[in-house]
């Protein structure tokens, strides 16, 4: 984020002494060719010329016109700025998976990730639908209302993890570790959570398991109480029964 923040003010500030720049050359040039073709139009000797008075129209049209640059420019700058700092904030998040913060895990898993398991990662909002994070470790990371929608996550740790209002929705979970992770109003929907870990202190609080598949994935006696209250349809894509995968 600190990254995003330095992009868009360097450039902000580039456009700016750029604007700075091009007003006070073109400024005094347009001054001296104003001056310039007066010469021309009416040769005067020097004595007479420095007592001829300069005119206050064309100062005054000359500085509105340097003020009209100077505003442009930065106004151009700034959105400038602005269009890099949403480019950087999209790529931020694929940034950090990248670079190791949020790394690979796994014995099976041989992905593009550093490896280096880091935590304490903010991923806030992020967009991963559609990706295969397969293996990858989120565990003690915030990843609060993120978009995993569609996506390969099995093998993949939320141990410890905030996932609070984050989007399941068919997305594969085949082996995840959910344990101890906050799913307060998170979504599963069409969600296929085989072999899964839910046991410890993980948050189910308000979720939608809507079609969901749980089967094999362990999950302790009052967590299952709940589930099974609010199991209901069958998965769109293995045809397992909500209720039947969580033996109800």
């Amino acid at each position: 984020m600190q990254r995003t923040g330095s992009y868009k003010w360097s450039a902000a500030l580039i456009i700016f002494l750029l604007a700075v720049y091009v007003s006070m050359t073109f400024g005094s040039f347009g001054i001296h060719e104003n001056m310039g073709s007066r010469a021309q139009r009416a040769p005067v000797s020097a004595s007479r010329a420095a007592r001829v008075p300069a005119d206050p129209r064309t100062m005054s049209c000359s500085h509105a016109n340097r003020r009209r640059v100077i505003s442009r420019m930065v106004l151009a700058g700034l959105g400038l700025a602005s269009k890099l700092g949403k480019a950087n904030a999209n790529n931020a998040a694929d940034s950090k998976i990248a670079m190791g913060a949020a790394s690979t895990g796994g014995q099976s898993q041989v992905a593009a990730q550093s490896g280096i398991a880091t935590r304490g990662v903010i991923l806030d909002y992020s967009d991963f639908s559609g990706k295969s994070l397969q293996g990858v470790s989120f565990q003690q990371s915030i990843v609060r209302k993120v978009n995993f929608e569609k996506s390969d996550l099995s093998g993949a740790s939320f141990f410890d993890a905030d996932l609070f209002g984050s989007n399941f929705k068919d997305a594969r979970l085949d082996g995840t570790n959910l344990e101890s992770a906050n799913l307060e109003k998170a979504n599963f929907e069409n969600a296929i959570i085989n072999e899964a870990y839910i046991s410890g202190n993980t948050v189910l609080r308000d979720i939608n398991i809507k079609n969901s598949d749980w089967t094999d994935t362990f999950i302790r006696k009052d967590q299952l109480k709940f589930l099974c209250s609010i199991a209901e349809g069958t998965n769109p894509v293995t045809g397992v029964d909500t209720r039947e995968s969580l033996n109800c």
